[in-house]
């Protein structure tokens, strides 16, 4: 196999004048940034921190995170990405529990950064990005420019851990997924072999760096075969459409809610140099896709995967049919099994739990080998996903095991209730989760935002409903919002919104039995 390191050096030796990255007017080839990268290295190295240290990097997506990921790489450090839209808590909860030795960090989320200083005294060393650096702080962009670039390279293995990738999806408490060297590599120069990329590509990187798949798709699968990748730190459809002309984008990786917002950019655009899109961290409903692709003239790929699993697992290939509603075929070297609660291997067409073996896998969560065992079991990983193959091995996610209802013995998938609430003309979005109720067990719940300036009431968006589904999966309760929580990948955080809503029904019925 090979290691990052390595991955980023062979490219840059050999197109060392070829665009890596664009960032506004600014262009930095890769002969320059894998020279940024040794130096920031060198500098690391100079304050001690040594192969095995972890690093964090909170990081937009600017220049400088791909410069700080690989001179943490270059040291044989360990990259911990932390999400920018973190809290005070779950940073600090990040940082204590991977025993980060030092934080890479933008001076406007100094007041955080600070405050982590004093939380977590083994942090000891904090680099900034920008103006006005902190007393007692270190200047990442003087580090990078005084430090020579490291001379005598640290040997690194393949089977070394690369990154720690911090994930919420079976806890309440985020956990540190352990990604070697090998594994992203594998997944990373995979990617570039199935969608056939080239020096001349162009990758839009709206997604956040700090994500799984910003890191594997759009970084590391871009630079293994020379792309250009152009950052955007912040994005809005004027702001994508625009970025993709200007920079002659051929590829873009993105969210559901990206893909609708740009199909319903009521601008009269086109985007010539666009070919393929790739949808990833949720469903995108099939009329999105088809209206996207009719607008834009650019094919949708879908796609599926974890943290855990470095992070693809499966996508629409481009030399082969798409399946309606399904998220391919697994990537080349990627097992797949459906099974049931027992761990028995279910036929095609029948509903199961989602298991993957690959090299890809995670070693294991940091430091927390129990929560290991739920997840992996002789090679296989146990995604916490339900859903079917069909018989050429198309992959269906129908829904997160966790949050399936269990309504009177009867299972109700969410998605399908909520399928049925957006086909309401006056319905923007919709989540549906389970709340408890004494005599079937769980009830459906519905939280809806309606476009601007509609009005309904409950009554008349259950009654639509029932046009649609039986009784027992039609919302007996529906709450009217502005907001729904999400991931940084535009993923619905239903965790969040069944404790919300957990609480409010406590309340409520406390109410009812002070009033009786």
């Amino acid at each position: 196999m090979g290691t990052l390191v390595e991955l980023l050096k062979n490219t840059a030796m050999q197109l060392p004048k070829h665009t890596a990255l664009i960032f506004g007017e600014n262009r930095v080839d890769y002969g320059l940034l894998l020279e940024a990268s040794k130096r920031l290295a060198s500098g690391l190295s100079a304050l001690g921190i040594r192969k095995g240290d972890r690093v964090a990097l909170m990081l937009p997506n600017v220049p400088h995170f791909c410069i700080s990921y690989f001179g943490i790489l270059e040291i044989g450090g360990i990259v911990v990405p932390v999400n920018i839209m973190s809290s005070k808590d779950e940073i600090q909860h990040q940082l204590k529990d991977s025993g980060a030795s030092a934080m890479i960090t933008w001076t406007g989320f100094q007041n955080l950064a600070i405050a982590m200083k004093d939380m977590c005294p083994e942090c000891k060393n904090i680099l900034f990005l920008g103006d006005n650096i902190p007393t007692g702080t270190l200047a990442l962009t003087r580090v990078i420019s005084e430090s020579k670039p490291l001379e005598n390279d640290i040997e690194i293995s393949d089977t070394d851990i690369a990154v720690i990738n911090y994930t919420t999806g079976i806890a309440d408490v985020p956990l540190g997924a352990e990604l070697t060297h090998s594994s992203l590599y594998s997944n990373a120069t995979t990617c570039s072999e199935m969608f056939r990329f080239t020096q001349d590509d162009k990758m839009l990187a709206v997604l956040p760096l700090f994500h799984p798949l910003g890191q594997t798709l759009v970084m590391n699968s871009s630079f293994s075969r020379g792309c250009t990748v152009a950052l955007m730190p912040r994005y809005s459809p004027e702001e994508i459409v625009q970025a993709i002309n200007n920079y002659k984008i051929t590829f873009m990786a993105a969210v559901p809610g990206i893909f609708t917002n740009l199909t319903e950019n009521s601008q009269n655009v086109s985007l010539p140099s666009l070919k393929y899109c790739m949808n990833y961290g949720g469903k995108l409903p099939q009329e999105i896709i088809d209206e996207f692709e009719e607008k834009y003239n650019a094919i949708v790929l879908q796609a599926y995967g974890l943290t855990e699993a470095g992070p693809l697992v499966t996508s629409v290939r481009l030399d082969s049919d798409r399946k309606a509603n399904s998220v391919g075929l697994p990537l080349m070297g990627v097992e797949i099994q459906i099974r049931d609660d027992l761990g028995n291997q279910l036929r095609p067409f029948q509903s199961g739990e989602i298991w993957t073996k690959s090299q890809n896998l995670m070693n294991e969560y940091y430091n927390k080998p129990e929560e290991t065992k739920k997840r992996l079991k002789n090679g296989w990983l146990f995604t916490g996903d339900v859903g079917y193959i069909d018989d050429y091995h198309y992959l269906f996610v129908q829904e997160r095991k966790e949050n399936i209802i269990v309504k009177g013995g009867f299972h109700i998938f969410p998605h399908e209730v909520e399928k049925v609430i957006m086909e309401h003309s006056d319905v923007q979005e919709a989540a549906v989760i389970d709340v408890p109720d004494e005599v079937q067990g769980a009830e459906v719940k519905a939280y809806v935002i309606l476009k601007e300036g509609k009005h309904l009431t409950q009554d008349e968006l259950i009654k639509f409903c029932r046009h649609t589904l039986p009784v027992y999966k039609t919302p007996k309760y529906i709450e009217f919002c502005s907001s729904i929580p999400k991931s940084p990948t535009g993923r619905v955080l239903k965790r969040v919104l069944r404790k919300n809503s957990i609480s409010y029904r406590s309340g409520y019925d406390d109410k009812r039995n002070k009033e009786k």
